[in-house]
This record gives C-alpha cells, structure tokens and sequence, in this order.
C-alpha cells in the first residue's frame, strides 16, 4: 500500500497503519490517543509553572499552549504536510527532558531566553542529523541515554514530592493533609495501572488526578476564579514573554536536544514494529527528526517546551489492535481544540498541587526505572561503568547541592547540574576515554530497537 493511500475496512480484525475507521469509532479511538497524550504532555507547563511561580492565568496560558501545540504537531506528524511528518500513529508531545534545564535557565535569562535557547537547539538538532546522523548512535550510545533517563526520573521525583507536600513556597509545606491527598491520587492511579487494561491502564494518572480533583472540590479546597474568567475560545498568545538567545543557554539546550534526538530514533521504530512488524525506514526516520525540529521550534514560538516522539501510546495499540495514523491524527484535533478553549486549560491550572504531585509520582518513578533498564541492557565493560559512575555522580551530585557551584558562572553551574550534567560527562568521556570504536557504523548496524521514552516523555 503506498504512503498515502487510505482504504476503509469493517473492523475484523482492528485497523492497519492507513486504514481508516468509520466516523464514530474514528472520534473514539482518537479520543483515547488524546487523553494519554493529554497527561503525557501536561507536566512540563505546569511544573515549569509552578517551579517559578506562576499565577492561575499564566499557568493556563503554558496549558493552553501546550494543549494547542501538542495537537498541532501531532497532526502534521501522523497526518503528514507536504514533506513533514512520517506518516505513522506516532504524536508529538512535550518532553520531560526541558522541565530542569527550563528551572534553571529561565531565573537567569528570562522565559524569553530559554525559548530562544530552545529555537535554537531545535535548528542544531536538526542540521546535526541531517549531516551526520550516523554518529548520533555511536557519540550518544544507548547508556548514555540510560543515564540520563535516571537523573531526569531522580530530579522529577523531588519536583512530584514537592507538589505533593503543597508546593514550594506554600506556607504550611508538609502539611498532613497534602500528602493525604496526595496519597489518595497516587494508590488511585497505582491501582488503575495494575488493575486497568488498555486505555483505563494508560490513562490511570489523568483518571487519579480527577478523582483526587473531586475530593478537593468537595472539601472546598479548589477556587475556580480563574475558570469563570477565562474565554471560551481563544488563541494561545506567542511569544508572550518576547524571545533572545543567550549563548550559555543554547550550547546546553543543544546538548540536551541531542539526547532527544537519539531517542526519536528509538521511539520511529518501536511505532512501525508494533503497527507493521518492521522496522522504520530510512525515510520514515528522516522525515521524524525532521519534523521534530520543525515542531520544535514552533512549540518554542507559543511559549512551550520543545517536541519528542510519543511512545505513551503505543501500549494502547497493542491491546486495541487500532494501529491506523487517522486515529493519532484524530487526537491531534482534539487537542488542537482543547487549546484553543482558555476556560478548559484553566480547569487544569486550578488543580491542587498535592494531587498533581500524587497523580504523577508514579510517571516519573517509571522515567528513573527505564534508564535502569537501558542501562542493564547495555554491554558494561569496566570502561562503561567508569563513564556511568562519573556522569551520574556529577549529574546528580551538583543537582542535589546546587549551591556548591554558585561561585561559577551560570553556564558552568548549568552544564554540571542534572541532565545537561550528566549527558554533557558522558559523551565527553565515551568520545575521550580508551577502548571506544568510533568507526562510523554501517546503516544496518546502528541499533534500532526501542528504548523507554521521556515524552512521556
């Protein structure tokens, strides 16, 4: 069947990658793919939100933007637009990896400046894969990415507990009753993930945290002033806090892209093994990092973290046997109008931190838990634990006592601190220590098995 063809078929048997299903089943599938998306892609606008201390009508604007980004490049990703996007069920949502970087990058420069760092690690990443995309395997081998998965997991653990104790700068952090109902959401979605199948397992935490919303509602804990203020249609306001470039804030945005980068690689392959039993083709995976950087460096014009591939979904597939792009594509509509309704984002803004904190607990534990499992399946040589303990000491050590490099400048402390920390230590060591083969792979040697997403990264 060719890339464009589409044929409507009776659901015997599920639906293939361009197969088409009837209107009502079309509407339910994709509303199943957008409510996983939805949750996969929340996290970072509100916890970026919360980690410099937005109010309720700029944390709606990020969700909004977020929402409305998310739908967008999901569409052109599965949908395809002329030469952009792969054509496959895969969407793009925000990236976990930009949650710590943007923490410490936006205090220094401005939420316009790490926009502008974003823009530009998007145009690098993409410039990079096009020239030299079979190195990205060999300088950003499969540990690398491991570890950087744990110390991004560590990281958004303490930002989950944080919201769980009621959130930084409340006055009575700690408070008996937060981390109740924190733990409420969070036996809610443990329970819903073990316990669920299909699209109940996948979208348990978005299921705990509306339950936990309930609760909160009912004991008069949530103020919905900015619900009833907010528009019913609007359009996400770009570039709301203007854009620049500071050059410490791109080198380590690029370094941190670049991990994204190799993980798409990953995720293209992992969609059309489970779709079609095959690996991506060279085209398929060209037109996906192509396309992530597009989207990227539009998400960063509406005030929003750059794009990854969605592996979130996949699960989902697997048990519906609903594998056709037209129902991603589905999904990328309804996000799209989601974001375009302001009182919808702000329903989200309102959410008390304890129960966002509990509802994504559990998410971020499984982050920390897939870099473990890269890790172990991983060839270590002595050499590969050297590289491993050096970087995670560095990434999580400075991340952990962050004050210790306050003497230094900000790109020092940045480049040292968590993720960047980490990805930045071991690629330097694995390109600089002995007993590393940096012959550049033939095509059919590069590695294309999936790895454990952050998208959901």
């Amino acid at each position: 069947m060719k890339e464009n063809e589409t044929k409507k078929v009776k659901p015997k048997r599920g639906y293939g990658m361009n197969e088409v299903p009837a209107p009502g089943e079309l509407v339910a599938f994709g509303l199943q793919h957008a409510l996983i998306f939805m949750f996969s892609t929340l996290p970072a606008p509100i916890l970026i939100a919360g980690g410099l201390g937005l109010g309720p009508a700029e944390t709606g604007l990020l969700i909004a933007s977020a929402l409305f980004v998310c739908g967008v490049c999901t569409i052109i990703q599965s949908y395809g637009v002329g030469p952009l996007g792969a054509r496959i069920p895969m969407g793009f949502v925000g990236s976990f990896v930009f949650i710590s970087p943007a923490l410490l990058i936006i205090p220094q420069s401005g939420f316009g400046g790490y926009m502008g760092a974003c823009i530009f690690a998007a145009i690098a990443c993409g410039i990079v894969f096009g020239f030299f995309s079979d190195w990205l395997k060999v300088i950003f081998p499969p540990f690398v990415s491991g570890a950087v998965l744990m110390v991004l997991g560590t990281g958004l653990i303490g930002n989950a507990i944080s919201n769980a104790a009621g959130g930084s700068g409340v006055a009575n952090f700690g408070d008996p009753l937060f981390l109740g109902l924190a733990g409420i959401t969070f036996l809610i979605t443990l329970l819903l993930s073990v316990l669920g199948k299909g699209f109940i397992s996948g979208a348990a935490p978005l299921i705990g945290m509306i339950i936990g919303f309930i609760i909160c509602v009912a004991m008069g804990m949530v103020d919905f002033t900015p619900v009833n203020d907010a528009a019913w249609f609007g359009v996400p306001e770009p570039l709301h806090w203007g854009i620049s470039f500071p050059i410490d804030g791109c080198l380590i945005m690029t370094l941190v892209a670049t991990c994204g980068v190799v993980e798409i690689l990953g995720t293209t392959s992992a969609t059309t093994t489970v779709a079609e039993n095959r690996i991506a083709t060279a085209q398929e995976t060209k037109r996906t990092v192509i396309t992530q950087a597009v989207t990227s460096v539009f998400a960063c014009c509406f005030n929003t973290v750059p794009t990854i591939s969605s592996s979130a979904n996949i699960g989902l597939m697997g048990v519906t046997r609903v594998y056709s792009r037209f129902a991603v594509t589905a999904a990328g509509v309804i996000l799209l109008i989601m974001g375009l309704c302001p009182k919808f984002a702000a329903i989200f803004s309102i959410v008390p931190n304890p129960v966002f904190g509990g509802a994504i607990l559990m998410m971020f534990g499984t982050i920390l838990c897939s870099g473990m499992k890269i890790i172990m399946e991983s060839e270590l040589s002595d050499r590969t634990q050297t590289i491993l303990a050096v970087a995670l000491a560095i990434g999580i050590g400075f991340n952990s006592v962050s004050g210790a490099l306050a003497q230094f400048p900000f790109w020092v402390s940045t480049l040292l601190c968590g993720v960047p920390g980490t990805a930045f230590s071991a690629v330097i060591l694995n390109l600089l220590l002995p007993g590393r083969n940096l012959k550049k792979p033939e095509p059919e040697q590069l590695p294309v098995e999936a790895k454990a997403s952050t998208s959901e990264s």
